[in-house]
This record gives C-alpha cells, sequence and structure tokens, in this order.
C-alpha cells in the first residue's frame, strides 16, 4: 500500500509538471488525452477502496409566543380590595392621638400647680406617649392607602408592574415597595398579587402570573436547548486536519467561481459551473463523512490545483484581443479536459455515495422479501384477484 501511494503521488507531481509546461508554453496538445488517461487510472483504484457514511440528524427547538387577555374594567376592579378602613382609621387615629397630644398639654400645665404635681404630670407623660403612637399609627395607615391608590392607578388596566416603576413613582426604594406590595397582598388589598421569580415585577392576576411562568419556563427550555445545541455543535466540529481539509476545498470552489467569472463565454461557463457544483458537493459530503478524506488526496493535491492552472490560463487567452490559431486550438484543448476533469469529479462523486445507495437496495431487497411472504407481492396480488 505504501509502495502505491509512492507512485501515485510521483505520476500526481508528473501530471502537475506537463500541466506546468503547457501552460508555460502554451502548448496544449494531447493535454486532454493525458488528464484522461491518467483519472481513469486513480478513479479504477479509487473503485476498489469502500467508504462508509454516518449522517446524525440534526433537530431543531420549536419557539412560540403568547399574550395575556384583555380584560374589563370590572374584572379588573375585581382584583383589588379596599383601601378606605384603612384611611378612615388612619384619620380616627391622627385625629385621636391629636386630642391626647391635647390632652397631655392640659395635664402638664395642671401639673405646675404644687397641689397636683406629681400625678398630673405623669398622666401628662402618658397621654402624651399614647397620642404619638395613634399619630404615627393613623399616618402609616394614611401614607399606606394613598400609597395603594398609586399603585393601583399606575397599574391602570394592566395587571403586571416592574417594582422599579412603582418605587420611582411613590418616591421608596425598590426593596421597600417589594415588602409593602406582599404586605398589601396579605392584607387583602391585592387579591390575586404576586411577585415573579427574579422579584422585579408585581404581578396582581393568577391569569396573568401563569403566563409570566409559562413563559419563563419555555424561556429557560429554549436556553437549555440552545447550550445543548451549542454543546452538540462543539462535539461534533470537525477535527483540526478535516477542517483544514474543508477550508482548502472552499478555497478551491471559490478560485474556480472566479476564473468563471472571468470567462464570458456561455458554454464553457456552464461546464465550470458545473464542476464547481461537483467540487462543492464533494467537500460538503467531506464535511459530514470525515472518513473519506483519505480518498481526495490526489483531488486536492493535483487534479483541483492544475483545474485552476488550466481555467487561469484559459482565461488569460481568451481576454487576448486577436485569437489566432493556437489560441483557439489551445482553448478547445482545455474544454476538451474540462470534460474530462467533469466526467471523472462525478464519478467521485457517485462513488462516495455508493454507500449509502447500497444501504437503501438493502432496505428495499428486505422489504420486498417481507412482502412476498405476506401474500403482498405484485404476483401473489394478481394470483389472490383470479380466484
Amino acid at each position: 500500500m505504501a509502495q502505491n501511494k509512492q507512485d501515485w503521488d510521483e505520476l500526481g507531481r508528473s501530471i502537475e509538471d506537463i500541466v506546468d509546461r503547457a501552460v508555460n508554453s502554451r502548448d496544449f496538445r494531447k493535454l486532454s488525452q493525458t488528464i484522461s488517461r491518467t483519472v481513469g487510472a486513480v478513479l479504477d483504484e479509487f473503485n476498489q477502496q469502500p467508504v462508509t457514511t454516518n449522517a446524525p440528524p440534526k433537530p431543531a427547538p420549536p419557539r412560540k409566543s403568547a399574550d395575556t387577555a384583555a380584560r374589563t374594567k370590572q374584572e379588573i376592579a375585581l382584583l383589588y380590595g379596599s383601601a378606605t378602613g384603612k384611611t378612615v382609621g388612619g384619620i380616627l387615629k391622627i385625629v385621636g392621638g391629636g386630642l391626647l397630644e391635647c390632652a397631655a398639654v392640659g395635664a402638664f400645665i395642671v401639673s405646675l400647680i404644687p397641689s397636683f404635681g406629681g400625678p398630673a404630670l405623669w398622666l401628662a407623660l402618658g397621654f402624651a406617649c399614647g397620642g404619638a403612637v395613634l399619630l404615627a399609627n393613623g399616618i402609616s395607615n394614611v401614607g399606606w392607602a394613598s400609597r395603594f391608590k398609586a399603585y393601583r392607578k399606575l397599574l391602570g388596566q394592566k395587571t403586571h408592574i416592574s417594582l422599579e416603576t412603582l418605587a420611582r413613582n411613590v418616591g421608596k426604594t425598590v426593596n421597600f415597595v417589594r415588602k409593602e406590595v406582599l404586605r398589601m397582598t396579605n392584607a387583602g388589598l391585592f387579591r390575586e398579587g404576586h411577585l415573579n421569580k427574579e422579584e422585579t415585577m408585581f404581578i396582581t392576576s393568577h391569569e396573568t402570573y401563569r403566563y409570566f411562568e409559562q413563559s419563563r419556563l419555555k424561556l429557560e427550555e429554549r436556553k437549555r436547548l440552545e447550550v445543548a445545541e451549542q454543546e452538540q455543535k462543539r462535539k461534533n466540529a470537525p477535527a483540526p486536519h478535516v477542517q483544514e481539509v474543508i477550508d482548502r476545498g472552499d478555497a478551491f470552489v471559490a478560485q474556480i467561481r472566479q476564473c468563471n467569472d472571468r470567462i464570458p463565454g456561455e458554454e464553457i461557463s456552464a461546464k465550470i459551473s458545473r464542476m464547481e457544483a461537483i467540487v462543492d458537493k464533494i467537500f460538503d459530503r467531506a464535511e459530514t463523512h470525515p472518513e473519506i478524506i483519505p480518498d481526495l488526496k490526489k483531488l486536492m493535491d493535483y487534479y483541483l490545483p492544475m483545474t485552476v492552472k488550466l481555467l487561469n490560463a484559459y482565461a488569460d487567452m481568451d481576454a487576448q484581443p486577436v485569437q489566432g490559431q493556437n489560441i483557439q486550438a489551445s482553448k478547445q484543448e482545455i474544454e476538451a479536459t474540462l470534460d474530462t476533469l467533469n466526467l471523472a469529479f462525478e464519478k467521485l462523486l457517485d462513488k462516495i455515495f455508493e454507500d449509502t445507495a447500497m444501504d437503501v437496495s438493502s432496505d428495499i431487497s428486505v422489504l420486498n422479501t417481507l412482502l412476498a411472504q405476506e401474500g403482498l407481492t405484485e404476483d401473489e396480488l394478481t394470483r389472490l384477484n383470479k380466484r
């Protein structure tokens, strides 16, 4: 095997020398016959080599989206309790606290009278402390009710809002608002209140909360699938030596395309386009089935470089303002060589798909055998119909 490889490498270099001499001397006589004989010999050798393939499937995750349903004002109203009790209670506490503070002042004045000094002073202190507590509690209740109305106004017809928006509009910190809306929910002012998992959004409806949770779970699943897909791509990424071959193949295809752009003739342009498509498919197959790459060595080391060299020579001659007999003969020889190369590349492409075709043929053979055993082949069906 090593000796055969060495012999073919030497033959490939000889062909490369022949092409170089033809390009440099502009003498393309018998070039097509030489290439044809050599390519035929290589294909005969290649046809004796087995090729195996195994292509993995590539699933793609779906994407979906949804919107919350519109709600009527009546439905929105059912989501909230009433803060009237808090407001009234707060006002009463403020009034009561004020009265106690006034009583404390009166008791303090009475304590200045010697005969009432001690008891009146203690009474003044008691009134003052009780009044302060009532005032603080009343002010807190009124503020609570006022902020609840502000939250509800900011929500409007919506059933979700960011805590940052609420905090900015009531002049409090996000942490303060987070704790307060939870207390209001526990107190029944928000009957269906929820925080999202990240605790950045306040949600006032069970339905909307379910939608947020479903969306979050879908997003997490999509991210998980994307991470898994990236990991799978990383695992399936071609090995460095495989990627090098693919890159070289892409470079050859690009050079063939550039040559085609330089050559205006429709007939030869069609041949070059056909060659570009075949070579592109060969390297696409090599990317998914790197086991065939060793069989592409001569294609990359000799035939594709030779092809690009011939196409460049053709483009240079075709660009000459005077097309003499020698130029026309050389161009015809190159065109004939392109036909030979296209045929060879097509046979190579067909060969690397041989195992797939054999697998399909085997499956069909098994299926036909099973149908025959069940009496369901055409002959058997015809016999049954005659009964």
